[in-house]
């Protein structure tokens, strides 16, 4: 069978799970939904318009490829938004979201630069509320797996960001690292819901993976890797550690590290597994592909993936050792598929 041919037949297994009592992802109306009993994974795509570069919306799938749901209509007129990306609660009824609502540069798309909101949503009565507005910037959002707190990173000393947490109500915000001139960007809490892991780039350097433990103490994880080429339009130096995340033991931990630029400004990155004391690095996944962020579930690592000889942007997953590699869903390189997180 032909790679091409591959790809089209594991697109069509999972609009096939569209059929039956699941919501059309096609259909044009104003409604949420919350993910089915069987879905494993949230994510945005664009995939729904067939249109590159196109907004967002939420979707939801199984691991075996099928049920593909769409969870969001944002972008229903009159309305317009892109959905970034989103964490659920424990209960899988509630989304913390991030959106860009607004094209604040006035270039006539709705991108990072704009800004991102914080809202929290309850997909199953299709009521949502914002918690802070597009210009804070807010990133990262992470919703802790053992109760009501939410930590993301947003604008704090020195106008670049820093790592916060908040109730998802909106109340008992704070600043948790007030550094005027170090990123401390994209936490996620621990399975015990005591400390958090965060990426932290210093001022003209690579960006390394730390343990937030407390206010005053903040653990490197990694070095980085080797390199000193910029991706252009990006805070990223090749050899930056990005985007970490917790096994579910919470004694690992995975990450994504640039490894070239090219790939249209996107760049190659390895998808890397570390103990949390910094011993143990393994390759899970690498070469010329684009990866995105990744997320460690119990059955295994998820990430998306642009394959630019294969012309796809796909959803993967992976066990820890790099083994049983599946892709759930592939579509069209010049489509999205972006932030896939294993739900509760």
């Amino acid at each position: 069978m032909t790679r091409d041919r591959a790809v089209l037949l594991v697109l069509a297994a999972a609009l096939g799970g569209c059929s039956g009592d699941e919501p059309n992802p096609f259909a044009d109306i104003i409604q949420t939904f919350a993910p089915s009993s069987a879905a494993s994974i949230v994510f945005t795509s664009n995939g729904y318009t067939q249109v590159p570069g196109a907004p967002r919306e939420l979707f939801s799938i199984e691991t075996s490829g099928a049920g593909l749901t769409r969870l969001t209509f944002c972008n229903v007129d009159p309305r317009r938004c892109d959905t970034v990306e989103a964490s659920s609660a424990p209960d899988r009824q509630r989304m913390a979201i991030l959106r860009v609502l607004e094209d604040v540069d006035g270039n006539g798309q709705l991108t990072q630069a704009d800004g991102q909101a914080l809202l929290v949503t309850d997909l199953s009565r299709a009521v949502e509320g914002p918690l802070f507005p597009q210009s804070q910037h807010v990133g990262g959002v992470d919703w802790s797996r053992d109760g009501d707190v939410l930590v993301y990173n947003s604008v704090g000393e020195g106008t670049i960001d820093d790592l916060f947490r908040v109730d998802p109500n909106g109340e008992n915000n704070r600043n948790l690292t007030n550094s005027a001139d170090v990123r401390e960007r994209r936490p996620r809490i621990d399975p015990t819901g005591s400390v958090a892991v965060y990426e932290r780039i210093e001022a003209g350097g690579k960006g390394r993976i730390f343990i937030f433990q407390s206010t005053l103490t903040q653990v490197p994880v990694t070095a980085g890797g080797p390199g000193t080429e910029p991706l252009p339009g990006t805070l990223y130096i090749v050899g930056s550690d990005a985007d970490p995340d917790y096994s579910p033991d919470g004694r690992s931990i995975v990450f994504r590290r640039l490894t070239g630029t090219g790939n249209g400004g996107l760049g190659s990155w390895d998808v890397i597994t570390v103990r949390t004391d910094g011993s143990g690095e393994a390759v899970v996944a690498t070469g010329p592909a684009y990866r995105g962020a990744p997320d460690w579930g119990p059955e295994g690592i998820v990430y998306n993936e642009v394959d630019p000889i294969a012309g796809t942007s796909e959803l993967v997953v992976v066990q820890p050792d790099g083994s049983g590699r599946r892709a759930l869903l592939s579509i069209p390189a010049v489509l999205e598929i972006t932030n896939p997180r294993w739900l509760p």
